[in-house]
């Protein structure tokens, strides 16, 4: 047994098994002849999460660097070649029974590179559904299998953090809009949605990639991996993210029950910082009604810069922030963002839109959704408040939640060429709604709205948006996170009715 454990270690760093079963078999199944197999990447529906009108390309040149390149490089053609192929026989024999003495794994590994071509949207463009973000081909004909024998390594890399970019892009869009109609400027928005996610990923991974998508929208973040990770595959020359001092629950029970102190014992030791404490751990309203007005002072005294942010964690989301009509006390009535405006005062903006007092904040981070973001923002919006007061803690009930069906993201095989012949293949099954349709012959994106399918290689791709980010074991293009950002920004509007 514990041989046969080393050796399905040593197997699983091998990247000619980085996939799923059939796909080993699959290269005795095209037809005699195969030489060109073209593919598409396409994000196919929206019907999981109907506020993701638009999908953000992102994640192609981290995943091209991390697996493509450097993954295939130091584990599969770095490595001895009669080892690789022993190991990958070894392997289908003991799983799949089956004799394959690897001779394909040989041959690519004799090749030296990957010979594959993958054509993609600029990161940070935004596309509509349906519209193809990537297509990949076999660059040498003796390698036609290859192509989508890489489309599990593909998919279960690249959905996720294109997923969380289209659904980081769908909140600032929403925060954006809320604060053209509501603020005199839209300084807040970057910092207003703030990554929370990290413990509540399937991985360290996970996290990493998601939480670089969310911040190809946003600054704030608490997931750190994600910084190091956008560092490393894309470089930046400014700020990709930060966060501020703020306590938790273990902080404060510490301390005892009585909450006044520990808020000025957190104050002290962050004089000069924002500093956000969460304010429920034993009674929240008492903190907001009695403790708060006890500091007042205390806290106007403290920079502008040094605001402090109160986080409930806790009860009904909505009943917090904007109030329960149908409640017993005042305070509950009102809600926090207008008890806060009670004891702090503020400013009325040019649109004639509260705006809390620079010293005092609040965030709420308590499983909040797309849909709970809005309805806070229209809560707050219908009491006369602008937008700005409150920051969102986005976690794992956005950014966890998700499958590759979120956006029905799917490769598939469109363009075969066997024996010099090239023609166009496609997937239509009678017993589906449309979905699974796929595209015909190769393709080229117009717009970030249109496509055309149909194509060969004797067509004109001069005005493809797709471009070639990839080919023969080359990144041949390069884009830093900078400029992904700006075409996230050039792309974030509020999205139409």
């Amino acid at each position: 047994m514990s041989n046969l454990l080393n050796h399905y270690s040593r197997a699983s760093a091998i990247p000619s098994l980085l996939c799923d079963f059939y796909k080993t078999s699959h290269r005795l199944m095209y037809p005699e002849g195969s030489q060109i197999l073209y593919s598409t990447f396409t994000p196919r529906s929206n019907k999981h999460a109907p506020y993701l009108t638009k999908v953000v390309s992102f994640g192609f040149q981290a995943f091209i660097t991390k697996y493509l390149i450097h993954y295939f490089n130091d584990n599969f053609f770095s490595r001895d070649k009669d080892d690789i192929v022993s190991e990958y026989s070894a392997f289908i024999k003991k799983t799949l029974q089956l004799d394959d003495t690897g001779e394909h794994i040989k041959q690519l590994h004799e090749l030296g590179y990957l010979p594959i071509r993958i054509k993609a949207i600029p990161e940070g463009k935004t596309v509509a559904i349906k519209v193809p973000v990537m297509t990949i081909e076999n660059t040498h004909p003796d390698f036609f299998w290859l192509t989508n024998y890489l489309e599990t390594l593909i998919n279960v890399s690249l959905w996720q953090p294109m997923t969380s970019a289209s659904m980081a892009f769908a909140y600032r869009s929403a925060l954006v809009k809320f604060a053209e109609e509501t603020c005199d400027n839209q300084d807040h928005v970057p910092f207003q949605s703030h990554d929370f996610s990290m413990r509540g990923m399937g991985s360290l991974e996970s996290a990493e990639t998601s939480g670089a998508g969310h911040l190809t929208a946003f600054l704030g973040t608490d997931t750190i991996p994600a910084i190091s990770f956008i560092e490393t595959y894309y470089g930046s020359k400014g700020l990709i993210g930060t966060s501020i001092p703020a306590s938790e629950h273990s902080v404060m029970s510490s301390h005892g029950i009585d909450e006044l102190p520990t808020f000025r014992y957190l104050m002290a030791k962050f004089p000069n910082n924002m500093l956000s404490i969460v304010s429920d751990t034993t009674d929240f309203w008492h903190n907001i009604t009695v403790n708060l007005p006890l500091l007042k002072a205390e806290i106007m005294a403290r920079p502008e810069n040094a605001r402090l942010v109160i986080r409930p964690d806790s009860g009904d989301f909505f009943a917090i922030i904007c109030g329960d009509p149908t409640a017993d006390t005042e305070h509950e009535r009102k809600g926090l963002i207008a008890c806060l405006w009670d004891i702090f005062g503020g400013t009325v903006n040019q649109k004639g839109y509260k705006v809390l007092d620079p010293h005092i904040g609040a965030i709420y981070g308590d499983g909040v959704t797309y849909e709970k973001m809005v309805k806070i923002l229209e809560g707050l919006k219908a009491k006369g408040f602008a937008s700005s007061n409150i920051v969102f803690g986005v976690g794992a009930q956005t950014y966890q939640r998700n499958t590759r069906d979120t956006l029905g993201f799917a490769i598939k095989a469109t363009s075969i060429t066997i024996n010099g012949e090239e023609k166009a293949i496609f997937k239509n099954p009678k017993t589906d709604n449309g979905l699974k349709k796929s595209q015909k012959g190769r393709v080229k994106v117009l717009s970030y709205d249109t496509y055309l399918d149909g194509l060969t290689t004797k067509d004109d791709f001069s005005d493809d948006l797709l471009e070639i980010l990839f080919e023969d074991g080359k990144l041949l293009r390069r884009t830093d996170f900078d400029q992904i950002r700006q075409n996230v920004l050039d792309n974030s509007h509020p999205p139409s009715n």
